[in-house]
This record gives structure tokens, sequence and C-alpha cells, in this order.
């Protein structure tokens, strides 16, 4: 049976909760102050802590594994475009751009609900073999 790469994927997040922050922060070992203290982000010229930018990364890879499932992603090329605050929700979308040998390249975006790019860039996914 032949797989069909669907031309667009979306995904929307609940807003990043400071609970959401924090155990990312514990689980990467990213305790930087900027994505945690409010204090440390103000002073830095922001209204909230900033979301890290891998869970971003995290929450694109689930973009793609919530539909094709885990080891579909074989590349991705991406880089920040902007940043996203404590409390905002992450939507992320994916546009079919081409298929090439069974895989499927894609265009990503992701913004903040202010509606600012927050990541751009490119994966190639293909469907994992069944075992």
């Amino acid at each position: 049976m032949t797989r069909a790469f669907p031309d667009s994927l979306s995904l929307q997040t609940e807003p990043i909760s400071a609970v959401a922050l924090a155990l990312f922060a514990a689980a990467a070992g990213d305790h930087n102050p900027l994505h945690l203290d409010e204090s440390v982000a103000s002073a830095a010229g922001f209204e909230q802590p900033l979301i890290h930018g891998m869970l971003t990364m995290a929450h694109v890879g689930r973009l793609f594994t919530s539909h094709f499932g885990a080891g579909s992603v074989a590349d991705l090329d991406t880089r920040f475009t902007g940043v996203a605050m404590r409390g905002q929700r992450l939507t992320l979308q994916a546009q079919l751009e081409r298929l090439e040998d069974g895989e499927a390249l894609y265009r990503i975006t992701a913004q903040h609900d202010g509606g600012t790019p927050v990541v751009q860039g490119q994966a190639r996914v293909l469907w994992p073999a069944k075992g």
C-alpha cells in the first residue's frame, strides 16, 4: 500500500506555562534564568520569560512524529527568527515542497500568538519502516 504525504500539517500548542518551562529546563539542563525568571527577562527587555528555542524545536519534531511516527524525521534544517514568551501558544505549519525517492521535503514555519515568526526551515521526512 502506498502512503501519501499530506500537502500540509499543522499543530498549535497550549499556552506555554511556567511549569512547562521549568520541566523542560530540568530535562534539558538549560536553567538560563531568561527562560525562568521574570525579573531577568524584564531586565533584558521582555515582558515574560522566553520559551526555550529547543522547546520550540521539540514541538517541530512533534508536528511530524504525531502524524508519521517515531523515526520519521530524517533531517531538520531550521533557524530561529524571533522569540516567544511564556504564556504564548506556538502555531507550527509544514507545507509539502516536493517528494524525492519516497521522502518528503516540507517547508516549516512557527509563530507565536502575535503572528511573529519564531522558526523557519525545512524537514526531510520519511515513513518509518515497519519492524
